[in-house]
């Protein structure tokens, strides 16, 4: 008679036990995803396939990109165990050039990984690309006249315009070879600088504005120092 309550007690203590173990765990095969290398502008979609390994349903709380230029959603907030589910996510790369890294977080309802992060990388490419980025005068004497070169290069899909190129220095004067520059090809921009008596210093900008709806206007810095 004294062996039942401790058959019963041993039970619901392996049942207990049992209910405990019992967790979601997130898997993903590829964590990571690689874009290569695209065009600023180019959007990249790409799915994250979420599996659960557990014997639990695993709860997506909580979907969280690095900043506002990616966009994730989850198919379904739960994945029952064995099953597959998808994170879906798209960026933008309007405003980025070089090398690029952007994280969604998951938060989750796994005890080994209440937070599991995916990843977006690749490298982003300029459509336009100014050489030099800023016009460094150096040393000029004054009413001394000097002419720099600005190199504006297409390395978008389709024809770019210039439609205007101006700076507001009284000191500065541009010419250009091209206003229509063809996709992978160059203009050349020649910008003279005469400095006037009553100048001390040389700063300012250069600005240019394009017919490209990401890049409508590119200010270049202009700077340098006078000696009499």
């Amino acid at each position: 008679m004294k062996r039942i309550p401790v058959l019963l007690t041993l039970a619901f203590s392996v049942f207990g036990a049992t209910l405990a173990i019992a967790a979601p765990e997130i898997v993903v095969e590829q964590s990571t995803f690689n874009f290569g290398s695209i065009t600023e502008g180019t959007k990249v979609d790409h799915t994250f396939n979420i599996k659960n390994n557990g014997d639990a349903p695993l709860q997506i709380l909580r979907v969280r990109p690095s900043c506002g230029c990616t966009a994730a959603n989850a198919s379904s907030p739960i994945i029952q165990p064995g099953k597959t589910g998808e994170i879906k996510t798209s960026f933008n790369s309007a405003n980025f050039t070089g090398s690029i890294t952007k994280t969604i977080s998951l938060d989750t309802n796994d005890p080994k990984a209440p937070t599991y992060t995916l990843t977006l990388k690749g490298t982003v490419a300029s459509e336009i690309q100014i050489t030099p980025k800023q016009l460094n005068l150096g040393q000029i004497k004054v009413e001394t006249g000097k002419t720099v070169t600005l190199t504006v290069e297409n390395r978008g899909i389709k024809p770019l315009k210039l439609t205007s190129i101006k700076s507001p220095m009284p000191q500065v004067v541009v010419k250009t070879d091209k206003s229509l520059i063809k996709q992978g090809e160059s203009a050349t921009i020649l910008v003279s600088v005469t400095p006037r008596a009553e100048d001390r210093f040389l700063s300012g900008y250069l600005s240019l504005t394009t017919d490209n709806p990401t890049k409508p206007e590119i200010t270049v810095p202009i700077y340098g120092s006078l000696t009499r």
